[in-house]
C-alpha cells in the first residue's frame, strides 16, 4: 500500500512547492489534490497550469493519488436547484479531466445531502440519476468515481448494506466508494464496511475518531491516527481479507498549534506503522 496526504493540510503560508517538499521529506508516496480548496487548484485553473502542477509533483518525487474537491457541500448533484446540480456535475467533470492530466485513475465526490427540506428518497433518486450519467463519462475516461461515505454529515447512505444497494442501483463498475474509516463513527464499524464493500473501494481515507465526543459545537470528533476509538487492528485485518493494496490517504484536520508541519511527519509515521501491521 502507498501513503498519501492532502494538499489541504499544508500550513497556511506554505507554497505548493514547499508543501510538496514537506510531503516528500516526510516519506509519503503521493499527494491528494483538493479542487477548490487552495489557490493553485481551482475550477479556473487552466490545463496548462494543471500540467505545470504535475511537473512540480513529479520533480518532488511524488504521484497524485486522487483528485478530491471541496465544492460538493455548496453545489451537490442531489440539490433541488437545477443550477447547483449542473455546477456539481461540472466540477466532477473537471475532476475527471484533471485526473487524466495528473495520470491518476480516481476522484472523490460527496454525493447526496439530506436536509430537513430535502428528504432522503428525493436525494437518493437524483444522486443515482446523476451518477449514472457521470459514471458513463468516467468509464470513457477510465477514471473511477469514489463516492465518499460522509454518513453523519450527509445523513445519507448510513450503512454498508445501504451503500452497496446504492452502487448496485447506479450500476456502473467505474462508480465505487472512497471509504473513510473515520466517518463511520456513529453508524457502525469501519472494518465491517471494508468487508462488505471491498471490491467497490476506490481509495481509503485514514483518520481517527473520538466517538464519545459526538457533535458538540466546534469540538471535532476527528483526531490523529491511533489517538481515537478506531480498532486499527481489525481495520488492518479487514484490508488484508478483501485484498486491498491501493492508496491510503491521510485526511487530517490541521490541529497542531505549534510546528504545524510536525503533524505531517507524525501522520506519515503512524501510516507506516499501520501498513506494517505492527499494532
Amino acid at each position: 500500500m502507498k501513503r498519501s496526504i492532502g494538499d489541504n493540510i499544508f500550513p497556511a503560508k506554505m507554497t505548493f512547492e514547499e508543501g510538496l517538499h514537506l510531503v516528500n521529506k516526510a516519506g509519503y508516496d503521493g499527494i491528494e489534490l483538493w479542487l477548490g480548496d487552495r489557490p493553485w487548484f481551482q475550477m479556473k485553473t487552466t490545463a496548462a497550469q494543471v500540467q505545470q502542477l504535475r511537473r512540480q509533483i513529479a520533480e518532488a518525487g511524488l504521484q497524485v493519488s486522487n483528485v478530491s474537491n471541496s465544492l460538493d457541500w455548496e453545489e451537490n448533484v442531489s440539490s433541488r436547484e437545477p443550477a447547483k446540480r449542473a455546477a456539481a456535475s461540472d466540477h466532477i467533470r473537471r475532476q475527471i479531466e484533471t485526473a487524466q492530466i495528473f495520470g491518476c485513475d480516481a476522484i472523490l465526490v460527496v454525493a447526496g445531502l439530506v436536509t430537513p427540506d430535502t428528504p432522503y428518497n428525493e436525494v437518493y433518486k437524483r444522486t443515482v440519476d446523476s451518477l449514472q450519467h457521470l459514471g458513463e463519462e468516467a468509464a470513457a475516461a477510465r477514471v473511477k468515481i469514489g463516492v465518499e461515505n460522509c454518513c453523519a454529515e450527509q445523513k445519507f447512505l448510513l450503512s454498508p448494506r445501504e451503500f452497496k444497494l446504492f452502487l448496485s442501483d447506479v450500476g456502473n463498475p467505474w462508480v465505487g466508494i472512497h471509504l473513510d474509516v473515520g466517518n463511520i463513527h456513529d453508524t457502525g464499524f469501519a472494518e465491517q464496511w471494508i468487508e462488505m464493500l471491498g471490491p467497490h473501494i476506490t481509495r481509503i481515507h485514514l483518520k481517527d475518531v473520538l466517538k464519545h465526543r459526538g457533535r458538540c459545537g466546534q469540538e471535532s470528533v476527528y483526531t490523529n491516527i491511533f489517538l481515537g476509538d478506531n480498532n486499527w487492528r481489525t481495520i488492518r485485518d479487514a484490508l488484508t481479507k478483501v485484498g486491498y493494496d491501493g492508496w491510503l490517504i491521510a485526511e487530517m484536520e490541521a490541529r497542531y498549534r505549534y510546528a504545524p508541519d510536525q503533524q505531517v511527519y507524525d501522520t506519515a509515521a503512524a501510516m507506516k506503522r499501520f501498513i506494517s501491521g505492527e499494532l
